[in-house]
């Protein structure tokens, strides 16, 4: 800490788990978009684990916040893979599992292997 008592944060740069958890996030993005029906088991899924305690309130409603951005296509895009600190470290505790199949999800893997 600093004399004054008050904590500087640290930025972290994103690691490279946090360059293929963006990836897949952009992979699932895209079959939202295509499949939106798939967003009532997304904010079931973030009720539970709100419910469970394990997600805090202000994640509960960033979360929300971009569900609820689904019918903006551009705008949806924008928010769930914002590079900032902050959304950077809710996708790694996503709720967007289940979404893509096993094939998909190293398929996206791969591109950034590749690339």
């Amino acid at each position: 800490m600093s004399q004054r008592g008050v904590r500087k944060r640290s930025v972290s740069k994103p690691t490279a788990a946090d360059q293929h958890i963006l990836q897949l996030h952009k992979v699932m993005a895209e079959k939202l978009l295509a499949e939106p029906w798939r967003i009532a088991d997304v904010r079931q899924r973030l009720e539970q684990r709100y419910q469970a305690g394990q997600i805090r309130h202000s994640g509960y409603i960033h979360w929300h916040s971009i569900l609820d951005c689904i019918d903006d296509p551009v705008l949806f895009r924008r928010e769930l893979l914002d590079s900032g600190e902050r959304m950077t470290k809710l996708r790694r505790r996503t709720v967007l599992v289940g979404i893509l199949t096993e094939e998909e999800r190293s398929a996206a893997l791969q591109a950034v292997t590749a690339g």
